[in-house]
């Protein structure tokens, strides 16, 4: 037998592999001219190898025989590759065979070397291929994460699992896969080092997973944990600090309107902080402003509000009678401008912008010269528009009732439900009741004023028909000797007076000569099931609940049905006489049959002048459940307006509670030059009504003769939006 030659087996790193022994041992006698394969190694171990890299190793044939050894095939198992792929031996001779591997799979790696050769003894002879992928190069114990462990970086033995986290320095040493800037774990990452929440950072205290950006903050406990860098004491972010936690001199920092800089409006607030509500406000600084659209048209001669569309928010009504004239004094076409109500009710703007808007059919009808959401006269539950156009026909004047429904869809007067048209110099439409419903049917009846005679009449017609009317075809119609503008300037809401279940309505005159000139009286027409009929005056129809007591006393110059001040049910009674006193008396079933005693009102207001020109019942303005009163003095300086808050109520019998209306009264609002107002409070609306849904009570006032940088009387409406604390 051919002794077995040793070889030297070389990575190549120059390392070693194997130190082979013989291989290929004879199994049987040699014949003399055959071939013998021989290995200088039966296993070619790689040792421990890295992914990816390339490694060489080698080993020796030897032909041991004395015939030529032919190895047809040579080959090796994946992934190990080998050279050359065949050879000739002859007798004695070796041959180096070179093995690569480039491993690409991690874990132990078993393979074969097989030599297919004409050795009639090992035609197949077969060596060994082992090799083991490094799966934790920097030896810290933790398999790389391809490799199956959680080392995320297994060049670094600082870095594995086990490792301690080192913040802010870029690196993840203990392989977790957060940010390294963002300690707290709270999604954000330290402000230091990323400013942008939107990007994830923006965290003003990385050591507090409370702290983050649009995390809630709780104001006054002096912790930004939102991290919005804002005053924790000036939650409004008005500039002014809270003053409720003796930080500074914001009285509502929940309200950024609210602080020592901002004007005061009557809106129910103490806009400026300055320990008084709603007192002495200029006109101008109503939320909301809406002037004429030309030089002439008078916008606000006549205000509403009521939700026409049944949506929840109620519509401004504008009437600006002389809308369209040629000049100063001369009569217009007149237009109602519908500005729609909504949580933005849309900012102030001229008439123009109105959502809807209805003009008069001729060119000198002065329709707008009254305007009020009347009620629902016809029964489908939706409340009519009502408006009057007073110079049409010669001043016959005309009242049309319009469906809420068709207003808000961009009918007009054509498509009226009722026209109520006066003759020459009748005046019909100077007023018109709101709410009226005498005979409890549950339609509102049509009641308007007009002169006869030269008098002040009412018409009367009850709920439910359609068409054109003259008064003297309405159902009733009372008059009186008495011609004073306020009489049909506070026409009346309905109300239930003495607690019998139907409406009642209650007029007044200051300048009525009863029991001596200029006495004044106050009379109530009382609902009843039966319906009032034909030509009357008002001393068959109604009850006088009060007269002047001495001549020139003006007792009812101006009055209107408000609140339940008593808490007893029944709603009580406001009444202006020209002397300078405001008074409220308890309604009940006594007036009926007897007069209110003015010896001892429930609430006295002296007032500082004579010119309250109108009484309002605004609604519940102050929300402590009873509504209030609003008082318009056009006359007043450049125009005025005041709010009577009912919650200042009431004396005991015989012992008033009085007041200086100066300094008692709700809020009160003026006309201001630089405004350019007029006659400030001319117009005011009937009822108030809540225009943005927040479930407070808006009011609203006009002033005709607002003027424009032309000194044109363009007039305007104010919107009070109310915000009571």
């Amino acid at each position: 037998m051919v002794p077995s030659i040793l070889m030297l087996l070389l990575a190549c790193d120059d390392s070693i592999i194997n130190q082979g022994g013989q291989g290929g041992e004879e199994t049987g006698p040699l014949l003399q001219d055959d071939p013998d394969i021989q290995f200088d190694v039966e296993e070619v171990d790689f040792g421990a190898v890295e992914y990816g890299k390339a490694y060489q190793g080698r080993m020796s044939v030897t032909n041991g025989g004395a015939a030529d050894l032919v190895i047809n095939a040579i080959t090796a198992d994946s992934p190990f590759t080998v050279n050359p792929l065949s050879a000739t031996i002859s007798p004695g001779n070796t041959t180096q065979i070179v093995i690569g591997l480039t491993a690409l799979e991690y874990g132990t790696i078993s393979a074969n070397l097989t030599f297919e050769s004409n050795d009639p003894d090992n035609g197949e002879a077969v060596a060994s291929l082992v090799a083991a992928v490094i799966s934790d190069s920097d030896g810290d114990g933790y398999d790389l994460v391809d490799a199956g462990g959680e080392d995320c970086d297994d060049t670094d033995i600082d870095v594995n699992p086990g490792a301690s986290e080192v913040w802010y320095d870029g690196v993840d040493q203990n392989c977790d896969g957060l940010s390294d800037y963002d300690q707290d774990h709270d999604g954000y990452e330290s402000d230091h080092h990323n400013v942008n929440p939107e990007s994830g950072g923006g965290d003003c205290q990385d050591l507090n997973a409370e702290y983050y950006p649009y995390a809630a903050d709780e104001p006054y406990d002096n912790r930004d944990t939102n991290c919005d860098g804002a005053d924790d004491y000036d939650y409004d972010g008005d500039g002014s600090r809270s003053s409720e936690y003796g930080k500074g001199l914001d009285c509502d920092d929940l309200d950024a309107e609210v602080n020592i800089s901002s004007d005061e409006q009557l809106n129910g607030k103490d806009d400026d902080c300055d320990g008084d509500v709603d007192t002495s406000c200029d006109a101008s600084l109503s939320d909301r402003t809406f002037i004429g659209r030309g030089n002439y048209d008078r916008a606000g001669y006549s205000v509403a509000l009521g939700d026409l569309d049944s949506d929840g928010f109620a519509e401004l009504i504008v009437g600006s009678p002389y809308y369209n004239a040629t000049g100063a004094g001369s009569n217009g076409r007149g237009m109602v401008g519908v500005i729609t109500g909504s949580a933005d009710m849309m900012a102030s703007t001229d008439l123009g912008d109105a959502d809807e808007a209805i003009q008069g059919a001729s060119s000198s009808d002065g329709l707008g010269n009254f305007v009020t959401v009347m009620g629902d006269y016809d029964g489908d539950a939706i409340p009519e528009l009502s408006i009057s156009a007073l110079s049409i026909n010669s001043n016959g004047g005309a009242v049309y009732l319009i469906s809420g429904d068709d207003v808000m869809r961009g009918r007009d007067t054509t498509d009226a439900l009722l026209t109520l048209s006066g003759g020459s110099s009748e005046y019909v439409g100077r007023g018109v009741a709101t709410n009226v419903d005498l005979d409890g049917d549950g339609m509102s009846e049509l009641v308007a004023s007009y002169t006869s005679s030269s008098n002040n009449a009412v018409a009367v017609h009850y709920g439910g028909s359609s068409g054109s009317l003259s008064p003297s075809s309405t159902d009733a119609r009372w008059s009186y000797t008495g011609s004073a503008e306020p009489f049909y300037a506070n026409m009346g809401v309905g109300s239930d007076l003495d607690n019998d279940g139907y409406v009642d309505l209650m007029f007044s005159d200051g300048g009525v000569d009863s029991p001596s000139t200029d006495a004044g009286s106050v009379w109530v027409v009382w609902g009843q099931p039966s319906r009032y009929s034909g030509t009357s005056s008002f001393s068959s129809v109604s009850t006088v609940i009060g007269s002047g007591s001495t001549s020139s006393a003006g007792f009812g110059t101006a009055s209107q049905a408000g609140g339940d001040l008593t808490a007893d049910g029944i709603p009580d009674i406001w009444v202006y006489s020209s002397t300078g006193t405001l008074e409220a008396f308890p309604g009940g079933a006594y007036l009926r049959a007897g007069t209110v005693d003015q010896g001892s009102p429930l609430v006295s207001y002296t007032w500082e002048s004579d010119d309250i020109a109108t009484l309002r019942r605004g609604g519940d303005y102050s929300g402590d459940g009873i509504d209030d009163m609003f008082t318009g003095m056009p006359t007043y300086s450049l125009g005025a307006l005041a709010w009577i808050d009912s919650e200042r109520c009431c004396g005991t019998a015989g012992s008033p509670l009085e007041y200086l209306s100066g300094d008692s009264y709700g809020g009160y609002a003026g006309g201001t030059a630089d405004a350019m107002n007029g006659k400030f409070g001319y117009g005011l609306a009937p009822l108030g009504a809540d225009i943005d849904g927040d479930g407070d009570v808006d009011y609203a006032a006009g002033d005709p003769d607002k003027e424009n940088a032309s000194d044109y009387t363009e007039g305007a409406a104010y919107v009070m939006m109310n915000e009571h604390l």
